[in-house]
């Protein structure tokens, strides 16, 4: 019998509230039918809706986050998938993107994100990110948080504040009147008397209502006095036949599971069929059609999982958690399969699938829950899979702590050498694959980086099971070079030796750094000032690495071509790369090249002496809440010197640039101690004069002439030229000073001509029609309908446009363009 639903006005009155607030918090305890009444509401309304589940007692913010976003990924494809790649927004940085995100995608649309089951959810992290998402009032977006108990988001201040409503349990208590209908609906007629008593036996609970409604079918009278287990015993489970118990039982440890799934896990081919017939007639048993997903109630799973606990049968549950995992992998859902692997205690198909480099952007993507992985893991387990934890260590070593990986990597090494049963082959394998971590270890020392890639090249015969071309060779520097010029008079000497390495390390890894050694070529032309063979051989980078996705080369190259542009007085066709490459980023949603494409336009802003563009987290001098790894850190300390210079701000310029020095210190990067010095000569002269200014400046000229480096200081234009201007004027002819006199001047010069030829039109017309089509609410591919244009050329139009107006979101814009008197109000919704 398929079970009517029954509508119930004072929940409807109350759940209309939702579309004036950005939060509303329904709180009912299990059973009162929460989710269906929601579900009701929501389909009877012409809103979107985005419907996530907390998936059973998951505390790891990122395996919350990667659920969520999985979830999402079903029904909003391309909003889930970015969501996903950026990982769990942990800090205020992350948590500005993630929101952005949200924004381009939901502005204007009234669009319900419901988060059902949020009880199970215990996590401040998440918290804090929900409270965090309804302050910042995604116009459009409305938050629909399910739970039993009130979640710890500091309900009273918003509620305060005017965020957040909340509805509370006794508007799901069925009256007596409401009883009646439910079973009138269902073929039962009740006089009030009858109607009264379930009331007072079921306290208006519906759950109870309805197992009662189901024994009440089957034997004409009202049982009082039994337990909801008893209830589900006497109402439910004699429907059920043996063969629809054990695949009951086999799938109650699972949140959710298709069809698919089902047959696969249960190896009942009749699994699926089964399932949608006992859906049919059984309200425990839930369909989502969005998902294509089966769930079974809280109250039945629980009773099943009690079930299976004690008459567990021939049923074991780490071979359903292995099948599961399994099937998670297989389809990629790679942290769910882990997950499901580590229950079912298969340590060996875990180690596996961490080898394969299908994972590898996952497991970079969420190192936190990677470490809590692996801390389940018995040590004996992970001897027992050499290559499996190599793996993992040369994640470590790359993503968490290089010193602390290398102790790791000594013990491992130990273990297997004094192993006397292990075969020639293997070993050799292993000690391939230990050699290779080291030369990730040897990071910035090419000497030592080229003896080991070698070794390994050798010992594995030219093929790491480890490296792959999906590492992010680059580890978010926007300048390869910079990682390892670690001596003064040494970088061609770095770049050849670089150019040694790569050939050993591309082939070991399938292609990773595809373009990386035309790329060094490049940046060492631009150093020097060489524009031309520069441009060439940024071009060449690019169209090689394209062969293999190497979007982390790709962005480098980028940078240097637009730096190329600024050096030629270029400067709107160096923003123009930018843009393009930004839209490219986004799609590929990876946090580290995120933050790269921050460091790159901001680098170029500063060049051009403008601060709009700057992403808030270098405008707010974050420089820990940068997703660059540990290796390219420190190239955020230089974007963040020049956003102080425009600021003007010299006194925190000074105390940074003692602060930079640190930070250069542990790799010795020298072009990162060339801008340090150059960063606190200007602040120096502008506090104190000339005098203080030289004795830095001197320290910059000493690294510089060493390798003839121009551009680096030419960059600084106008705030430099004065400087060394005065310097050559006290020392004499100098032909290497003369030179960076001439290329900073031309800098200044450059910068100076701009601003006479830029007008007061702020926007471009094409962003003007975008920036107000955006006001009328349209998305990306109606804009790109309403302009006959692509809907990439409309996301580069909105990223330049936001760069103008010195914003990061839809919201920001309008309201901008608004205060500018961009915007017609009239057509404005």
């Amino acid at each position: 019998m398929v079970q009517e639903i029954l509508e119930r006005k004072k929940i409807e009155v109350e759940l209309n509230n939702l579309f004036n607030y950005p939060l509303t918090i329904v709180v009912a305890a299990m059973g009162y039918g929460k989710t269906t009444a929601v579900k009701s509401f929501l389909h009877s309304r012409t809103a979107d809706c985005i419907w996530v589940s907390v998936e059973s007692d998951e505390t790891p913010p990122q395996y919350l986050w990667d659920s969520f976003t999985r979830q999402i990924s079903k029904t909003r494809t391309e909003l889930g998938d970015q969501l996903r790649a950026h990982g769990f927004p942990a800090d205020a940085v992350q948590r500005s993107k993630i929101e952005q995100i949200l924004e381009e995608h939901l502005y204007r649309t009234d669009t319900v994100l419901v988060i059902d089951d949020y009880y199970f959810a215990h996590s401040p992290v998440l918290d804090r990110f929900v409270t965090s998402l309804i302050k910042a009032s995604i116009e459009g977006l409305h938050v629909l948080i399910l739970s039993r108990t009130l979640p710890n988001i500091g309900v009273d201040e918003l509620m305060l504040k005017g965020y957040c409503y909340l509805i509370k349990n006794t508007v799901f208590e069925l009256s007596s009147s409401d009883i009646m209908e439910y079973f009138r609906l269902n073929g039962y007629a009740l006089d009030e008397d009858t109607a009264r008593s379930v009331y007072e036996l079921s306290e208006g609970w519906i759950t109870a209502v309805y197992l009662m409604m189901q024994r009440y079918a089957e034997t004409g009278r009202l049982e009082t006095g039994r337990s909801l287990e008893r209830l589900i015993d006497t109402a439910v489970m004699p429907r059920y036949s043996d063969r629809e118990i054990r695949i009951l039982k086999s799938l109650c440890i699972f949140d959710s599971f298709t069809p698919r799934q089902a047959v696969y896990v249960t190896r009942d081919e009749g699994a699926a069929s089964m399932i949608d017939n006992l859906s049919l007639s059984n309200s425990f048993i839930r369909f989502d059609d969005n998902s294509g997903s089966y769930k079974i109630h809280n109250i039945f799973n629980n009773y099943l999982r009690n079930l299976l606990e004690s008459q567990p049968g021939d049923i074991e549950t780490e071979t359903l958690y292995e099948r599961y995992g399994t099937w998670c992998l297989q389809n990629g859902d790679i942290l769910s399969g882990m997950k499901f692997l580590l229950k079912g205690k298969k340590f060996d198909l875990f180690l596996s699938a961490f080898e394969n480099s299908r994972t590898t952007k996952t497991i970079d993507s969420n190192p936190g829950l990677i470490l809590d992985y692996f801390a389940q893991i018995p040590a004996e387990e992970l001897f027992r899979h050499p290559i499996g934890f190599i793996s993992y260590i040369g994640f470590f070593v790359t993503n968490v702590d290089r010193e602390a990986g290398e102790l790791l990597l000594s013990e491992v090494e130990k273990y297997y050498r004094n192993k006397t049963d292990m075969s020639p082959s293997l070993w050799a394998r292993i000690s391939g694959e230990i050699e290779l971590i080291r030369g990730y270890i040897a990071i910035n020392d090419v000497s030592q980086m080229l003896d080991r890639f070698k070794a390994a090249h050798q010992l594995l015969d030219g093929r790491s099971h480890i490296a792959n071309k999906d590492k992010i060779i680059t580890f978010g520097s926007p300048h390869i070079l910079y990682l390892y010029y670690r001596e003064k008079g040494r970088l061609l000497w770095t770049l050849e030796r670089l150019e040694e390495v790569y050939p050993y390390y591309g082939e070991l890894s399938g292609g990773c750094g595809a373009g990386l050694e035309y790329q060094i070529r490049a940046e060492y032309y631009l150093a020097i000032g060489d524009l031309d063979r520069a441009e060439r051989f940024a071009y060449k980078s690019v169209y090689k690495a394209r062969t293999l996705d190497q979007l982390s080369v790709i962005s480098c190259a980028n940078f240097t071509l637009a730096r190329v542009c600024t050096a030629r007085g270029q400067f709107d066709e160096a923003l123009d790369m930018m843009d393009t490459l930004n839209v490219e980023l986004q799609a590929c949603g990876s946090t580290i090249l995120s933050s790269t494409q921050d460091l790159c336009i901001g680098y170029i802003q500063g060049i051009r002496g403008e601060e709009n563009g700057f992403a808030n987290w270098l405008k707010n001098g974050d420089m820990m809440q940068s997703e660059v790894l540990y290796q390219g850190m420190g190239f955020n300390y230089i974007v963040y010197g020049k956003y102080l210079l425009i600021k003007e701000n010299y006194i925190k310029t000074e105390v940074l640039c003692e602060e930079m020095r640190k930070i250069f210190s542990p790799f010795n990067n020298m072009l990162g101690m060339l801008h340090s010095y150059v960063l606190e000569a200007v602040a120096k002269y502008k506090l104190y004069g000339m005098k203080e200014a030289e004795s830095m400046i001197l320290q910059a000229l000493d690294i510089g002439r060493s390798d003839g480096i121009v551009t680096p200081f030419a960059e600084y234009g106008s705030d430099i030229a004065e400087i060394l201007n005065g310097m050559l004027k006290s020392y004499g002819e100098d032909t290497y000073l003369r030179k960076l006199v001439c290329s900073a001047q031309k800098y200044a010069e450059n910068q100076k001509s701009r601003k006479m030829k830029s007008t007061a039109r702020i926007l471009s017309n094409r962003e003007d029609e975008i920036l107000q089509l955006l006001a009328d609410g349209k998305t990306n591919r109606e804009i790109a309908s309403t302009l006959f244009i692509a809907e990439v050329t409309v996301r580069k139009t909105i990223t330049s446009m936001y760069r103008k107006l010195d914003v990061s979101g839809r919201a920001a814009a309008v309201k901008k363009g608004i205060e500018l008197e961009l915007v017609n109000l009239q057509q404005e919704k």
